[in-house]
């Protein structure tokens, strides 16, 4: 080990350690050769291994990463790598020195605000997209491994996990071959890098882990979860904006394919943070972000000269490509123009008055009035509907607002949820976001020079085809306010409906109870033909009113302090009623005939659920259950399957991974028949979704306890005790599956191939895949758990053949080709790997374990 005052490699003096790790030692030296004796970092590694034969090996290895490291050096962020040499059968490093201090003291010195943390970020990924650009991944982010450099303030990365990989080397005699250690930092690791597979993505989910110890100055392992070990509620400790922490959220998700695969993708998402905390206008300093799209990023500010006027709201308009002097003049035309139209329109008191407005670094800028409330986007949810008097004022308030900017002659061109917000004071609904601005913005987007008015500026879904087509006309408002409504009604996205073959209308009354008045208003709203739509907001105005004079009493008196809603009791209650009020016994036959017909009804409801749920139309299928559940006829039970029914509706909440109410519903059922073998085991689903894994196995029990012979239960019980690390008892489930489950149990022996392979007991995991293949020779995800067992057993040209058998099945099958092209790979067979990488890719273009193969692979073929 060298000492202070030695020399390495015949030049570099060492004047200091500067840590040591179970890679090797670092050491501040200086370069005696070169002018001023710069200092420089020293860098010493100790592979472990005494092996003679594998000693070239590892000197190959080491000058291939020191290649890396100098190609990576160019990056001014990243320290320059000065020589390498072997010197007394150790291995070293000469470096860069780096005159700074760890991001680890400067935190703990004091934590960093939201605008530090942003700012930090972005200057570390730029450089992350340079390494990795590079094909490398650098395996240990953390605090200490990012320096702030003195004379500039930049962030800079060391210590890359390639060259302590070389450090950590040591021989297997029994296997004869060379073994490394996992590199990185617990805390910091991403799961998939414990494992010993990491991806890019695995360093955006360490710099992830990192900026939160940053914001919050605690470790990450401090936060973690005792029993999953994520971070789930880092947030509660510091006051962080929801974009920020939707960003570093998604950087640490646990689970790869949930987490951001490139670092482009979070510097997209991040684009729009960096300006808060600066000013703009010169009195304007923005505080914070509200969101933005494609054509605008909106942010709360201060208006720094006028106190009076903040918050206000700031719109920064996004040019859409490079423009000439000759686009930005007819932008800034065009930028003029409209903005008369915005003061005037700003005269309605449910239009966002305009302030200001200036531009700034060829930007355009304008300044709104804040409106305090939420966007309707917050209350018309998915699965949710709006009661028709709740609609009918929605329609009203926006179609006065419609009705003022019409006759202004301005067509909005984006109505939709989002873009609608109710004011917190008056409960009054504020139309935001008008496409006149967009427009400004899409006009520098054209190079050769710039369209009419007609350029088809909207939201998919709430676009008529005439918008759609760049010629948009005030109907088209009214079309977009329509689909708002229904989807209000319905609870379903209007790019999610089914339409008319023939008519190419949209279809969206099944299993909807509407006041037909109503219905045909809304059919007249948003009609495909312009010329059979409504043609101004005040003809829609008087048939809403007309609805409103003539509508039913719904309250029939009983007291002074007390009123029944007829409105809210289930049909054949109604029916019933004003059968009573008929003389004679036709009122007894007419009662039987409404009967019928209601369970008649609720039969067509339940098929139609049943069918959308095939189809795998979860929503659609959710509100018909619904509907058909939610007033069910007295005494059905023996003509309808209401435990079915729950059940299934159980199912089309579980693919939405709505666990909470998945449970209601499977209570629901067993509500109904308490020994519901079916029920006990949808709940048990509902519960292990919830991740309350021993609550689970209590509700399987149950299940196994009214029939022994449950595949299902078995199965399933078999997976939550997996799910808390009982191996054993949970191959003493799967096992009971496979004895009870004749014909079906080849999907726990694929399970069990799956659990076996993941404790790398890769004998048992084969022999458990052969044996889901014995019982269903074309079952796909045995053939390609087959196939990844023998890679890793180095059965390579048996692995081929699996995933050729996968493929055979399903040629569209993505992991089949990855697993074909790292059999490949294992060969060598290089220009056979990559073709099998990019026809994984081909199918899935964002299936980023292939894209890092294929680019490894090329790196190799080089």
């Amino acid at each position: 080990m060298p000492n202070p005052g030695d020399l390495i490699g015949g030049r570099y003096q060492i004047l200091n350690e500067l840590g040591s790790g179970g890679f090797g030692t670092t050491y501040l030296a200086k370069d005696m050769e070169l002018p001023n004796k710069p200092k420089c970092v020293v860098k010493q590694l100790q592979p472990r291994f005494n092996s003679r034969a594998l000693w070239q090996n590892a000197k190959e290895r080491f000058g291939t990463e020191a290649m890396v490291l100098r190609r990576l050096g160019n990056h001014d962020q990243i320290p320059q790598l000065i020589a390498h040499f072997e010197e007394n059968e150790e291995f070293y490093l000469v470096q860069e020195f780096i005159d700074g201090e760890e991001l680890r003291k400067e935190v703990c010195r004091k934590p960093f605000h939201e605008t530090q943390v942003i700012e930090f970020l972005r200057d570390v990924l730029q450089v992350l997209d340079f390494v990795h650009q590079q094909g490398v991944i650098h395996r240990d982010i953390k605090p200490s491994n990012l320096i702030r450099r003195q004379s500039d303030g930049k962030i800079v990365l060391i210590d890359f996990g390639a060259v302590k990989e070389i450090g950590t080397l040591s021989f297997n005699a029994e296997t004869q071959t060379l073994m490394t250690s996992v590199i990185g930092t617990p805390g910091y690791m991403a799961p998939e890098q414990q494992n010993g597979r990491p991806f890019f993505s695995s360093d955006i989910y360490a710099l992830g882990r990192t900026a939160i110890y940053a914001l919050t100055g605690q470790s990450p392992m401090e936060l973690e979860d005792t029993e999953t070990g994520d971070l789930t509620n880092w947030d509660k400790h510091v006051s962080v904006s929801p974009k920020l922490a939707a960003i570093l959220n998604k950087m640490i998700r646990p689970k790869y394919s949930e987490r951001y695969h490139s670092v482009a993708e979070v510097l997209r998402d991040l684009e729009p943070l960096l300006k808060i905390g600066q000013t703009v206008g010169g009195r304007y300093k923005i505080v914070g972000f509200l969101g933005g799209g494609r054509w605008s990023y909106t942010y709360v500010a201060e208006n720094l000269w006028r106190k009076y006027q903040s918050p206000c709201v700031i719109k920064q308009l996004k040019s859409q490509g490079t423009a000439d002097a000759v686009i930005v003049r007819e932008a800034e035309r065009r930028f003029s123009t409209e903005l008369t139209v915005l003061e005037k329109l700003g005269d309605h008191p449910q239009i966002p008055k305009l302030l200001d407005h200036f531009e700034e670094d060829e930007e355009f800028y304008l300044v709104q009035a804040f409106i305090d409330g939420k966007d309707l986007g917050h209350e018309i949810l998915p699965g949710k509907r709006w009661s028709e008097d709740k609609v009918i004022a929605l329609l009203q308030d926006v179609l006065e607002i419609l009705d003022f900017i019409h006759k202004n002659r301005v067509i909005h061109r984006d109505i939709k949820p989002s873009n609608l917000i109710r004011r917190r004071s008056d409960d009054k609904i504020v139309l935001i976001d008008f496409g006149v601005v967009k427009e400004i913005v899409s006009a520098t987007s054209e190079k050769s020079g710039f369209g009419s008015s007609t350029q088809p500026i909207g939201t998919e879904g709430y676009m008529p085809p005439e918008q759609m087509a760049g010629r948009p006309a005030f109907g088209s408002d009214i079309y977009a306010l329509g689909m708002t409504a229904i989807q209000a009604l319905t609870g379903i996205y209007p790019d999610q409906f089914d339409t008319n073959p023939q008519t190419g209308e949209i279809i969206w009354q099944e299993g909807v109870q509407i006041d037909p008045r109503l219905a045909k208003i809304l059919n007249k709203m948003i009609c495909i033909d312009l010329a059979a739509r409504y043609q101004s907001a005040a003809e829609i105005l008087k048939d809403l009113k007309k609805i409103g004079r003539n509508l039913r009493p719904k309250l029939i008196k009983t007291n002074t302090n007390n009123r029944i809603s007829l409105s809210t009791r289930p049909p054949w209650v109604r029916s019933l009623i004003g059968m009573i009020l008929i003389p004679g016994g036709i009122g007894g036959f007419l009662f039987f005939l409404v009967y019928v017909i209601q369970v008649t009804q609720t039969a067509f409801l339940f098929r139609q659920a049943d069918l959308k749920l095939r189809s795998q139309d979860y929503l659609s299928a959710i509100n018909y259950y619904e509907d058909g559940l939610q007033n069910p006829p007295p005494f059905s039970g023996a003509l309808l399957n209401f435990e079915k029914a729950w059940i299934q509706k159980a199912f089309a909440l579980s693919a939405l991974k709505r666990y909470n109410d998945m449970l209601q519903s499977c209570e629901a059922a067993i509500a109904l028949k308490k020994e519901s073998v079916y029920g006990w085991i949808c709940k048990g689903s509902a519960l292990d979704g919830l991740e309350r894994y021993q609550d689970s196995i209590q509700a399987y029990g149950k299940a196994i306890s009214i029939d022994p012979s449950s595949f299902e239960a078995w199965h399933n019980r078999g997976h939550s005790y997996l799910k808390l690390g009982k191996k054993d008892d949970a191959i003493a489930n799967f096992n009971q599956a496979i004895a009870v489950g004749q014909g079906k149990n080849f999907v726990t022996w694929n399970d069990m191939g799956k659990m076996y392979f993941q404790y790398k007991e890769y004998e048992k995991a084969r022999e458990s895949y052969q044996e889901s293949i014995k019982v269903k020779p074309d079952y796909l995800p045995a053939w390609i758990g087959l196939g990844n067992v023998q890679t890793v057993l180095k059965e390579y040209e048996e692995a081929i053949k699996s995933f050729n058998e996968a493929l055979e099945i399903n040629d569209e099958a993505f992991e089949a080709w990855y697993g074909k092209g790292r059999a490949e790979e294992g060969l060598r067979r290089y220009e056979e790997a990559v073709r099998s990488y990019e026809r994984a890719i081909f199918i899935k273009p964002n299936y980023q374990p292939a894209i890092d193969a294929r680019q490894r692979v090329i790196g190799q073929m080089r």
